[in-house]
This record gives C-alpha cells, structure tokens and sequence, in this order.
C-alpha cells in the first residue's frame, strides 16, 4: 500500500528531529575507558605555540586539540598506544608513548596544498607546478548522500561547472555544462574520461571514485584536440597500494523519496462549482496519486582493496535498486569493477588490468517521454471527478472524444516491458621505467554497450482503440563498441636542482562502430506473446510492420607531445600540440592541430617575501590553447542515398515497381573540426597557514567554424541544406573559488567553500560569402497547440534569448493585449499576431550568475555538510502555466487559472492558448540541495578489527527559495536552445530522504 503523500511530506519535514534521533540511539553502550595520560606542548619550528593542533590516538577516535598556549592533555590505552600530531600546514607526526608522560612535539612546515597530486592529461603534476585552470576534488571532500552519477559529487564545489539534474526519473543522469555553449549543432557536455578512458557518468560507482579533476580552459584541454572545446573531467577510480594491509569498506544506504512539489490543479470541489468544461462524473479521484508512490532506494558498495612489496589490488562491487516516485521508473543496477597491478624485475616493469562491467535493468514507461504518451502529463489534465476504471463494465474509464486525452493508469499498466543493458570496459597498461623517471606506457582498451529494448502494448492501451490495432510489439538491439590505443612516453629530469623538465611524447587510436536492429508490428491475436513472438502480428502479412537495422564507425588518430618546464619553484611553463585525423571530417580537412601555452609565476617564492608569515602562496597564472569538437555524427561530409517510395515507384528491367533512389545528404569536403581559442588569467592564493585559500580565473574564448545546416538551390545542389562550417560564438566569463576554516578549536571545526561563476556568450556570425542565412534563427517550438518558436538565435545577440509576444494586460473581456514592437502600441491577440513583426526579446534563459556554497562542520565526532547552490538573473518560460492556466482548454487546468490576470480579469474561455511574456517568470533562487548529519565512532571492543564506523542521515533537494511559481527554478539546459524552458512533461523534481552506514575494516 503507498504511504500517504502527507506522510512522506511529514517525514521529509521532521529530518533534523528523526536524524538526531537515530544517531543518538547508536552512542548508546559505546564508550573508551583510557588508562594512562599523557601531556606536552606543540610548536613549530621557532617555538611559537600551536593552538587548535590535532592529538589522534592512532587506529581509534579518540582525540584532543590544543588550548591556546599550544597545550594538550590526552589519555591513552597503552604504553603502545602511537600518537599522531598534526595540523593544517604543517607535516604530520607519530610518536609512540612508550613510558612517556610528557611528550612536547615540533611540526615542521608544510605546504600540503601545494604538494597536492593533480590529474591533468595524460600525467600528473604537483598543484604547485600547475600553470592551467585545473580543479580537483578528493573523495573526502564529494558530496555525500544519495547520489545518482559522479557528477553530483561535484556539485557546487568548482566555479564554473554547472552540474543540474532536473527530473526526478532514476534513469536520469546530471546535465553538466563548463564555460558556455560553444556549439550550435553538437553537444556542450565535457569530454568523461574514466582512468583516461572515455565514458559517462554512469561508468563507475560513485563510491568506487577516488578524485574528480577538471581541465576547464584551452591550455590544459587541447592536448585532447578535437574532442576537448567543452572541457575535460577526469574520473579516477580508487586503487590498492604497495605495502598497504587489505582494507574492506562497506557501505549502504536506504531512501525514500517524494514530489518536491506539487501544482496545484482543480479539485472535484472545483469541477463541482463549474470552474472547468468537465460535467460532475461523481467520483473523488486523485489521479497523480494513482500513478505515483513513495520512491524508495537502497544502494550497497562493498570495496577491497590493499597491497605487497610488488602487488597492489582493489575490487568494488556495487548494487542499486530504486523504484521511481512514478510508479513502474525503476532501475536495478550491478557494478563491479576490479583493478589489479604488478611490479616485474625491481619494478622496472609494471603490467596494471583493469575490468568493469555493468548490468543494469530499467522498467520501460512513459514516465519520462514527451509529449501526449507522457504519464505525468495525463494525470495532471484528468478530470477527478471522472473513476479509474468503468463502473459497469469494470475495463478502464476512457473519454475518447476529447483531443490527446487518455487514462494515464492504463497507459501505465498496459504497457510492458524491459530494458537490459551490459557494459563492459577493459583496460590493459604496461609501463616500462629501464631509468628512473622515464616511463613508457602502452594502454589498450575496449568499452562495449549493448542494449536489449522491449515493450508491449496490450489490447487494453489507448492505441487499440485509435487505431484499430488489437495490440503493438516492438524490440530493438544495440551494440556500440570503441577500442583505444594510446602509447605515451613520459621523462622527468632535473638540472642543478633549479631547472625542472618533463617531457611527454604520444600516439593515441581510437575506433568507434555501433549497429542498431528493430522491429515493430501491431494487431495480434492475443496479448499472451508480448513481445516474444512478434511475427504473428497482422500487420506483417500486410505489409505494414515495420522493420529497420543501421550500422555506423569512425576512427580518431592523434600525435601529440608537451613540455613542462620549472625554474627554482617560482617559474613554471606548460606547451603541447596535438596534430589529430579523424574519418568524419571532409576529405580537404582530415587533420587539425591543437597547440597550448600556458605559464604561471609563484610571487610568493620570492625572497622579498620571505618575511611576510601571512602569506603561504601567490600564484599568478596565464593560458592560451586551441580546442575542436567534431561533427555529432559519421558521414556528414559524404553524399548519402535513401530508397523512399514516397518520391515515386519506378518499374526495373523485371518488370517490378521498386522505390526510387534519393540523395539525402550534399557532400562536404572541406568540412571540419569546430574550432575554439581561449586565453585564461588566473591567480591562486593561501593565507595564514592555508585558512584561506582560492582562486580567480577569468576567460575569453572564441569557437570559429560553426557547424551548421545551411539553405543551398536545387539544383546545382542534389538536396536543399549543406552542412558547413561558417558561425563563430564568444564566450566570456569570471571564476572564483574561496575556501577557509574560520574556526578550529578543541572540539569544533568549520570548513567552507564558495564558488561562484559568470558567463556571457554572444553569437558573432552565422554567414560568409558561400553559405548565407538571414544571421537569425527561431528555435525552440512550444508544443502543440501552441506551436510558436520561443527563443531567437541571432548574431551580435546572446543565445538563450527568447523571443515572443510581449503582453502588457488583458481586455476587459479577458483577451491578451500585446504590445507592438514598432509603434508600442497594445492590440488585441489574434492568432495572426504570430509572425515576426510582432515578436520581441523577452528576456534570456541562461543564469548570468551561478554560485555555490559548501559548509563542513564537526563537533567532536559528530559532523554536519550543508550544500548550497543557487542561480541568478535569469527567466524562466513556465510552460505548465502556458498551457494549463488558460480557461479555453477542455481538460483539467491549475486553479489560478480563475485568477484575475494583470489584476483585471481572468482569462476569456475564447483566448486560445498562446505563448507570450506573462508566461515568464523571474527563476532566481537558493537552495539548499544537501544537509548530511553524521556521527563517527569506533567501539572499544571492536577496535582490532574495525578502524571507523559512521552513521548518517542525509536530506536532498530540502529547501528552496524562490519567487517561481513552478516545481523546480533549477532546470537541465542540454538543449541549449530551449534555455529557461520549463517542460509540462517533465518528471517533476524528487525531495528525498537517507540514512546510511559507513563501516571500515
């Protein structure tokens, strides 16, 4: 039985109350008894005292800070008991206490920050030595709670990327956009690189990542050429360690989840007081509460991992369940993934193997589709008054007469079906090291998806009905498979100790092919088959099922080599170029080259600030770099044919009619890679012993060679468009990120991070002398039956914009009043005030500011994340509104639509559903999207065998504010077109609740 909403609501509401609770249970009957002290005082190397310093009592909790005279006080188990001291910026020390009362300590200074290891492409190097915007986020410090992907690990902590996810469908992954759209016809999410392999967010467990890096400007992402415009994350998969005892992890979690919110549309009373076209059917029906229920996740990760003198080793295997808050949106997901390492000959030689493989089953609805199929969609419009299923006949309640209007129960149990997916990954490296620090890696590599797609509709589904047909199958199978190469050699010297060098040189290989099959047929006998037999279907004996298999590859060849170069720890310089091929661009322009500069000057190495004790770091930073991106498909600069009877039958030499051959697709030759320049400023900086510490990065870039289909004569042409390469976009923006500790004492901590971003894009042309448009485009079309663009794309102008009738109040009879552009006029609506002469910019879809902040607070062993984003001026189309707040519609509608509009009338039942300016609201807002409270403990009676316990309960998605009056202000922008355009259809947004356990062996 479904939990009732108001009670999962309640639930969601009492989070602080229920978690305090639960981890206040589990201190129960746990407590250290400590048998001798110790005392002493910390200092550093110049005697000065440290207050707030750490005292650990090694494999257990307990623990003491400093006072401020730099002293502590702690008891210990034993006389074998090993302390250890540390303290942000300075070395970390054990010591055991042996017959020690008094133990007086001095750290050394340590610049940890700076000796941080950062992944960037194809190597590593030291934070210091880093010269490009490069961010990087440690397992420590993920996001934690239920996550979906690893992206939302990340969310809010790097300036700059903007990390959404929008639906509350578990099978849907984050939308991540870094730096701008700088594309018009392909993707703008980064380039996904899993142990320099690439993949998606869904390719590893988020438990089983160790850090997050992200190369976000041109210097350090084109050394992965046409591939790297929209930027680079690098996902690195935690791994064993020589010498390192075999550690065991497990962790779990279980969730339930709800509607964050919900609109409000017309009750039965409403239907009853005559406020819809609906008549009174007698019935009380909550159709949404019909189609959804209490979300519910568990999710389990189990990792080993571990090392010899010569092996390292580290397995993960990871499982999740999760039932959607619409009902039958379910996904049940295996991971596992293992990684092996073995050193040969005095570790000369070593040979690393790792192997993923994914089984995932989803449940196929129409939870998340478009459209008049969508689940959502049916059950806001229905009429409540109106039963589930017919009171006489017992078959479920349909009102065919009225447009696009079915039984979203039905639609829900009606149609059947699954979807099993395998994904397999290998990766193989060898490197070689015959000297020290010359290392030659070779890696082979293979992903391989495939996909087992089927469903059912039965005689019950709406389709039967429409058209006649008893029942429709329909299968299809996918397989894509990519295999990599990539040879790197890699030397790191040193001359005087002042000049350090690192050389890198490498070939990279990379085929893609992927092939499709389906079938469909309709008109079955009985429902009993499914889709298991699909040949019986009536319509294949009259040749009208349907039926269709594709095949596509192509390959990506690059050379690519860097230098880095380093001058007594002040001066540091990074080059690379990479010369690429690849078979989809056209025949005059197979091969790009992507060179990149970038150089940084650490001013607080100098010895005129040798005495400024405040300062740890100073770091002036600039970059430039050339990146590409493909076309998003194979073939698109040759002639592509079709046979399509719709262009005529033609009689061959056998006397058959057969279908006429037709070009589909104008060749290309000189079509290529789109192009983007970038130049980056960046300054890092730390103070006072790394309390404060950030950056500031601003950026110009500029993507040349726009991909775009363009209008060309028949003839000489064979088909009307031509894709080309003509447009130009720039992007400008501002980045910054401050972290600090504001406070550190005995028994309490608080960390926090800010970041914050700003964008400005512009489309600075779309024509040239061989292929010219109007330099406009009007994208973005509501649905029916509005049907009207609502954006413009338009060079010298912003993309996001959008582009509609602007109202300024409604006639005293309730019809819109639009104001004409040309003369400021306001004239009355009529359909055909639906043309360009009419529409003006109305505002723009993309947020000019993002920000982001994280706050980590620990009390003695309790510790508590806050997890904070919010977006800035922008405007938001509620299409919900648009089409359900009108009074003309013939389904159920929101109850403002009985509200005045402008404070005049509401709404004649004559004004026709129409896009314009009312309709846009302003989407600013906060939210708070996690607050996790945990507790860490360790019982004395386990403590040989478990080295930490944690529980934790975790709220997502808890709280926004917001003058929107949708469901969500935070919407997915992947179709850049369509920014700020609120879907009707979408899968509202999901408010959950988790509680979790961390245990370490």
């Amino acid at each position: 039985m479904k939990t009732p909403r108001s009670c999962s609501l309640l639930i969601m509401n009492d989070t602080k109350f229920l978690c305090f609770f639960l981890l206040l249970a589990s201190l129960v009957g746990f407590n250290a008894n400590a048998q001798n002290k110790v005392t002493g005082t910390i200092t550093d190397t110049d005697g000065v005292p440290i207050p707030g310093a750490t005292i650990l009592e090694k494999n257990t909790t307990n623990g003491v800070t400093t006072d401020f005279d730099g002293n502590y006080e702690i008891n210990v188990v034993s006389n074998s008991s090993v302390l250890v001291f540390s303290y942000l910026g300075y070395k970390t020390k054990e010591l055991t206490v042996g017959n020690n009362t008094n133990l007086d300590v001095i750290l050394e200074t340590d610049m940890q920050a700076l000796d941080e290891v950062v992944v960037i492409g194809y190597g590593e190097q030291k934070r210091e030595q880093v010269t490009s915007a490069v961010s990087s986020i440690k397992a420590e410090d993920f996001n934690p709670g239920k996550i979906q992907d690893a992206a939302e690990l990340v969310k809010g902590k790097i300036s700059g990327l903007v990390v959404t996810k929008s639906s509350g469908d578990p099978n849907a992954t984050s939308t991540i956009m870094l730096r701008g759209v700088t594309t018009l016809n392909g993707s703008v999410s980064p380039l996904i690189l899993i142990d320099g392999v690439p993949g998606d967010l869904t390719m590893i467990a988020p438990e089983n990542i160790a850090s997050i890096d992200v190369l976000k400007d041109a210097s350090a992402a084109a050394i992965y050429g046409t591939r790297g415009a929209n930027g680079v994350i690098l996902i690195t998969s935690k791994s064993g360690k020589l010498n390192a005892k075999t550690q065991i992890v497990y962790d779990a979690y279980a969730s339930v989840s709800d509607f964050y919110k919900e609109a409000d549309f017309m009750t039965p009373a409403d239907i009853r007081l005559g406020r819809t076209s609906f008549s009174d059917d007698g019935w009380d029906t909550d159709w949404l509460d019909a189609v959804t229920q209490t979300g519910y996740t568990q999710n389990h990760s189990l990792l080993v991992n571990g090392g010899s003198d010569n092996t390292t080793y580290s397995a993960n295997l990871s499982y999740k369940y999760e039932e959607g808050t619409i009902k039958r949106s379910d996904n049940d997901q295996l991971r596992l993934q293992l990684n092996v390492g073995q050193y040969f000959f005095n570790k000369v030689l070593k040979v690393d193997l790792k192997l993923f493989q994914e089984f995932r089953n989803l449940t196929p609805n129409n939870a998340s589709a478009g459209g008049v199929v969508n689940i959502y969609r049916q059950a806001v419009i229905r009429n409540p008054t109106s039963p589930i299923y017919a009171e006489d006949t017992g078959a479920y309640y349909e009102e065919f007469g009225r447009f696009q209007y079915y039984n979203p129960v039905a639609m829900l149990n009606e149609l059947i079906g699954e979807d099993e997916i395998i994904r397999s990954n290998i990766v193989g490296n060898v490197t070689l090291e015959p000297i020290k620090n010359w290392k030659t890696n070779l890696m082979v590599a293979q992903n391989t998806l495939t996909e087992d797609y089927s469903t059912y509709a039965t005689s019950n589904y709406y389709t039967s009905t429409t058209t006649g047909y008893s029942g429709s199958a329909y299968k299809s199978f996918g397989k894509s498979k990519s295999k990599f190469l990539e040879l790197t050699s890699n030397y790191d010297f040193t001359i005087n100790a002042l000049h350090r060098f690192n050389i890198l040189a490498g070939y990279s290989y990379t085929y893609n092919v992927s092939s499709g099959f389906n079938a469909s047929n309709s008109d079955f006998p009985t429902d009993a088959y499914l889709y298991n037999n699909i040949a019986v279907g009536a319509q294949l004996k009259e040749g009208e099922a349907y039926m269709s298999s594709s095949k596509s590859d192509n390959t990506l060849i690059g050379f690519f080599g860097r230098l880095s170069y380093g001058f007594s720890n002040k001066f540091n310089i990074l080059a690379s170029i990479r010369r690429e091929g690849s078979s989809q661009f056209g025949e005059n322009h197979k091969w790009g080259l992507f060179p990149s500069a970038s150089a940084g000057y650490t001013i607080s190495n100098e010895s005129f600030l040798k005495d400024v004790s405040w300062l740890d770091n100073l770091k002036l930073r600039v970059g430039y770099g050339v990146t590409g991106q493909r076309p998003n498909a194979n073939y698109l600069s040759l002639t592509t044919y079709n046979y399509d009877s719709s262009y005529g039958n033609f009689l061959n030499e056998d006397g058959e009619w057969v279908a006429g051959l037709m070009v589909t697709q104008n060749p290309n030759p000189d079509l290529k890679w789109e192009k983007t320049s970038e130049v980056n400023f960046g300054l890092d900086f730390s103070f006072l012993n790394n309390k404060i510490s950030g950056s500031l990065d601003v950026y110009n870039k500029t993507t040349d060679d726009l991909l775009y289909s363009y209008n060309v004569p028949v003839p000489p042409n064979l088909f009307g468009t031509t894709l080309a390469n003509v447009g130009s976009i720039r992007n400008q923006g501002i980045e910054i990120m401050l972290t600090a500790l504001p406070v550190e004492t005995q028994n309490f901590s608080w960390n926090t991070t800010i970041t914050a971003s700003r964008n400005r894009n512009k489309l600075l042309s779309l024509s040239n002398d061989l292929y010219e448009t109007e330099n406009y485009l009007n994208v973005a079309y509501a649905g029916d039956p509005i049907s009207v663009p609502t954006h413009r794309v338009e060079v010298g102008q912003s993309i996001g914009n959008f582009w509609g009738l602007k109202s300024v109040g409604v006639t005293d009879d309730g019809i819109w009043l639009i104001e004409d552009p040309s003369t400021g006029e306001a004239i009355p609506y009529t359909t055909s005030l639906n043309t360009d002469d009419y529409r003006q910019y109305l505002g723009n879809g993309f947020p000019k500011v993002y920000f982001g902040w994280n706050n980590t607070l620990t009390y003695k062993k309790f510790d508590l994340m806050t997890q904070f984003s919010g977006q800035l001026g922008f405007k938001i189309l509620n299409t919900q509104r648009m089409f359900y707040e009108n009074n003309s519609i013939q389904y159920n509608r929101l109850r403002s639509a009985a509200d005045p509009v402008y404070g005049n009338v509401p709404l004649s039942s004559s004004q026709a559903q129409a896009f314009v300016s009312y309709y846009l609201e302003d989407g600013d807002f906060l939210k708070l999207d996690n607050v996790t409270l945990g507790y860490t403990f360790v019982p004395k009676s386990w403590s040989d065998y478990v080295s930490k316990i944690r529980f934790y309960c975790s709220a997502k998605n808890f709280l926004t504010i917001t003058k929107y009056k949708g469901l969500d202000p935070e919407l997915a922008n992947s179709d850049f077109y369509a920014a700020g355009n609120d879907f009707r259809d979408k899968y509202p947004t999901i408010r959950s609740l988790t509680l979790g356990l961390n245990v370490t062996f």
